[in-house]
């Protein structure tokens, strides 16, 4: 039998093994599976083992599912138990950055239902540096403090101790996942070490639009990953990611729904922005009718080598053109620049500069301007509420910015790959070669300060066909997940 791309922490041995011990346990055990939920000793590791050996065997996919149903159903006699006894259900929210959480709404919903317990554990994570990983923890765990969320923390940055599950109340009922990244995080804290009596859940922090080279990234890295085929419930954001999921994953999406992107619901609501609140998210010199600036984002992704699997960012060739840019529109606009949280660490990688020191020192060129700032972590949709423009080379924000019906720039190199909803999204927006100064200077003074959105109408076309999930729904997506999950608890 020959087992194909097993996950790195795993051998092929390893996974053979791990499958014995499951349909072993499950074949000896028969209804008593169920029964002995906790005692089994099986966790997720061993159903993502099964979905290896499983894809290997002819007709092995009815194998997986019948092994899946009887996860998914150890699971569901956890809450059962709970239910009975009139306990609580204890879920935990998973976030890896604050830039990438996607899950407010649904965690107000469970806050506020006396059903629930939810908490939010920041996980670090591994492969950077210390000081990398000490920053992005400490922003993110700052940014859940500040919301005023049951918040704990399991890691400290300077003796990189990490605490386990008993130290923070114990193993949770469900475990809603913000990123299928799962071996990138803290393994404590990884899916495969969960007892398979606890429910996953997915929530994705952005759209999935972009494709590899060989157009292979949706079914391998997404769509029919482990990790997405052991899942409880995976929400999708619009009709073709879904159709995505019904295509390649082995699932063939029974676990999936299409409940439309609850961090746009943000968008849904009536916003008001006074100037004082204004002035706190855009620089504007002392003394100036912060009114009269047009508002500009600049959002380079991390992508930038060439031995990606997914290659989008051109930061490697107008760094310094954004520096000149702001200095030039001093007088009339504001810049934020938005960096991918990974882009420090890539510059680094790639030798594109030397030290997180030079990074430094350039994020510092534009926090000592008048009229620019830098937001490296923390929400950003009320700079996309509030900003008149866009310069992007991010992958999902080419999807999530045209909720706020704004001209974007998109920056282009000849590696960029688009899946079948990205293909559709980028017609509605401007696009100039990623080097291309003239072109992008042009969107500003031409497109943003002089209001000449001449692609205004075509972007409202294509929102409308792909992502107007509202209009669909009838609800807001948070609304219409909330509803989901507390249906599949409660009515067992």
């Amino acid at each position: 039998m020959i087992i194909d791309n097993v996950p790195e922490q795993m051998s092929e041995d390893d996974v053979i093994e791990l499958a014995n011990e499951f349909t072993e346990y499950l074949e000896n055990s028969g209804n008593l599976f169920f029964q002995n939920y906790q005692s089994s000793g099986l966790t997720y590791e061993h159903l993502i083992a099964m979905f290896y050996v499983t894809r290997a065997m002819t007709g092995g996919m009815r194998l997986y599912n019948y092994c899946y149903d009887a996860a998914i159903e150890c699971a569901k006699c956890n809450i059962k138990r709970r239910l009975t006894a009139n306990e609580k259900i204890k879920v935990t929210f998973l976030p890896i950055s604050a830039a990438e959480w996607p899950a407010e709404y649904i965690y107000r919903k469970l806050e506020a239902d006396d059903r629930f317990e939810p908490q939010v554990v920041p996980v670090p994570l591994i492969g950077r540096t210390k000081e990398e990983r000490g920053k992005t923890y400490s922003q993110t765990y700052d940014f859940f403090m500040a919301g005023g969320y049951n918040v704990k923390k399991i890691y400290d940055f300077q003796t990189e101790e990490i605490i386990g599950w008993e130290e923070i109340g114990g193993i949770p009922d469900v475990v809603i996942n913000v990123t299928p990244w799962y071996s990138d995080i803290a393994k404590n804290y990884q899916i495969a070490r969960l007892p398979l009596y606890v429910l996953n859940v997915y929530i994705s922090y952005g759209l999935t639009v972009g494709n590899s080279q060989d157009r292979g990234y949706a079914e391998k890295f997404m769509y029919n990953k482990d990790f997405m085929n052991v899942m409880w419930k995976v929400y999708t954001e619009t009709k073709k990611d879904y159709t995505g999921f019904q295509k390649y994953q082995a699932l063939k999406a029974k676990n999936v729904v299409n409940s439309g992107y609850i961090k746009m619901d943000y968008f849904l609501e009536k916003h008001d922005y006074s100037e004082e609140r204004l002035r706190s998210i855009w620089s504007v010199p002392e003394g100036t009718d912060i009114y009269s600036y047009k508002k500009i984002l600049i959002t380079p992704h991390f992508s930038l080598g060439d031995d990606n699997i997914l290659s989008f960012s051109t930061f490697n060739k107008n760094m310094y053109f954004y520096i000149y840019l702001a200095k030039k529109y001093k007088d009339s606009v504001s810049f934020i620049f938005k960096p991918h949280p990974n882009l420090r660490n890539s510059l680094v990688l790639d030798g594109y500069m030397k030290s997180i020191e030079e990074y430094e020192a350039y994020l510092d060129e534009f926090r000592k301007m008048p009229n620019a700032s830098v937001c490296e972590e923390g929400d950003y949709l009320a700079l996309f509420d509030t900003s008149d423009g866009i310069i992007n080379d991010s992958i999902s924000f080419v999807g999530e910015y045209m909720y706020v019906d704004k001209p974007m720039l998109f920056l282009e190199r000849p590696e960029q790959r688009f899946n079948e909803l990205g293909e559709a999204l980028i017609k509605a927006h401007y696009k100039v070669d990623g080097h291309d100064y003239m072109g992008i200077d042009s969107f500003v003074n031409d497109v943003v300060i002089n209001g000449n959105d001449y692609m205004k109408k075509e972007r409202k076309a294509v929102f409308l066909e792909e992502l107007d999930y509202y209009s669909k729904n009838g609800i807001k997506a948070s609304e219409y997940v909330y509803k989901d999950i507390t249906d599949g608890l409660f009515k067992m």
